[in-house]
């Protein structure tokens, strides 16, 4: 649990040691359904996300904890544990939410564009 003077932000952390080698594979995380349950129960008063990591990225889910995410998706939509912390920082002290891979995948267009990329 992060607390901060916006808002309250729930996180189950879950890693992976590797991913699987075929791009449409599905990723097998550890979350129970009892789990999901909690997180889906409190993301409605305050904020809750899976965060699952592999190596030095991770992917962050806001909703749809149970749902299946392929290798191909965690790669597109992986971040660094950086960008992790800078939105847990968002969402807790900025009050910002958050609306999917949207606020990351655009952080990072305005960044390639202020380098003229």
């Amino acid at each position: 649990m992060y607390c901060g003077p916006k808002s309250l932000l729930f996180v189950e952390y879950k890693y992976l040691k590797t991913l699987p080698k075929k791009d449409t594979t599905s990723v097998k995380h550890s979350l129970t359904p009892m789990q999901a349950q909690w997180l889906e129960r409190i993301s409605g008063p305050s904020c809750a996300a899976l965060i699952i990591g592999v190596e030095n990225t991770a992917i962050i889910l806001v909703s749809d904890f149970l749902a299946n995410i392929s290798k191909l998706r965690v790669i597109d939509e992986g971040v660094s544990r950086q960008e992790v912390a800078e939105w847990i920082h968002s969402v807790t002290c900025l009050g910002r939410e958050y609306d999917g891979q949207q606020t990351i995948t655009n952080r990072r267009k305005e960044s390639a564009k202020d380098l003229g990329l």
